[in-house]
C-alpha cells in the first residue's frame, strides 16, 4: 500500500523532461515538527524554499530532508502534453490515497491549474465512490513548507543523473504511467 491511514499528503510537480509529480507523505502528528524543521532550513531571509534557487545548498539541503519523518511517492509521465500528464497523474495518485486511507492532499497553488485540480480529483473521487473520504486543497508555497520537499524531489528527480540517488532514501515508490 503506497499510503498509510491518515497521512496528509503535499504535492509539488516538474515540468522538464517530462511531467513529475512528488507526493510527500506524513502522519498528521508529525507536520507540525517537520515544518518546524523546514522553516529552520531557510536561508537569508526567505520565506520558501525553491530547490531550483538552491545551487548552492542542494546536498546540504537533501541530507536534511532525508532526516524527516516522511515518504515521497513520484508519479512519471514522459512524451504527453501537460494537459495530458497532469490529469492522469493525478487520478493515479487519488487512487492510491485512497487505497491506502490517506486523510489529507495539499497541492502547491498555480491559479491556472486549481479549478482543472479540483475537477480531476472530485472526478477521480467519485468515481471510486470516495467523495467524502479525502480532504484536498490548494495553499502557496510560502503557506505550506511540507510542500518544499516535494518540490526537492520533483526537482531531483526531473534532473535524473545522482540526483534521484541522492533523494532515494525517502522515495518510496516511482510510479511510470505511459502516456495515452
Amino acid at each position: 500500500m503506497p499510503f498509510s491511514a491518515g497521512d496528509r499528503v503535499f504535492v509539488d510537480e516538474s515540468k522538464s523532461g517530462g511531467y513529475y509529480i512528488a507526493a510527500a507523505a506524513t502522519a498528521s502528528t508529525d507536520v507540525a515538527s517537520i515544518e518546524r524543521r523546514l522553516r529552520g532550513l531557510r536561508a537569508g531571509g526567505r520565506s520558501a524554499i525553491h530547490f531550483n534557487d538552491e545551487s548552492k545548498r542542494r546536498d546540504q539541503l537533501i541530507r536534511a530532508l532525508c532526516e524527516l519523518e516522511v515518504r515521497v511517492h513520484v508519479y512519471v509521465m514522459r512524451r504527453a502534453r501537460d494537459t495530458v500528464a497532469r490529469p492522469a497523474l493525478l487520478r493515479a495518485l487519488v487512487a492510491d490515497l485512497i487505497d491506502g486511507g490517506a486523510a489529507d492532499l495539499t497541492l502547491e497553488r498555480d491559479a491556472s491549474l486549481e479549478a482543472a485540480d479540483r475537477r480531476v480529483i472530485r472526478g477521480e473521487l467519485d468515481r471510486l465512490g470516495a467523495l467524502t473520504r479525502l480532504k484536498y486543497g490548494h495553499r502557496g508555497r510560502t503557506e505550506q513548507p511540507m510542500l518544499w520537499i516535494a518540490d526537492a524531489v520533483a526537482w531531483c528527480e526531473q534532473k535524473g543523473g545522482v540526483w534521484p540517488q541522492k533523494v532515494a532514501p525517502i522515495v518510496a515508490r516511482r510510479v511510470v504511467i505511459d502516456p495515452p
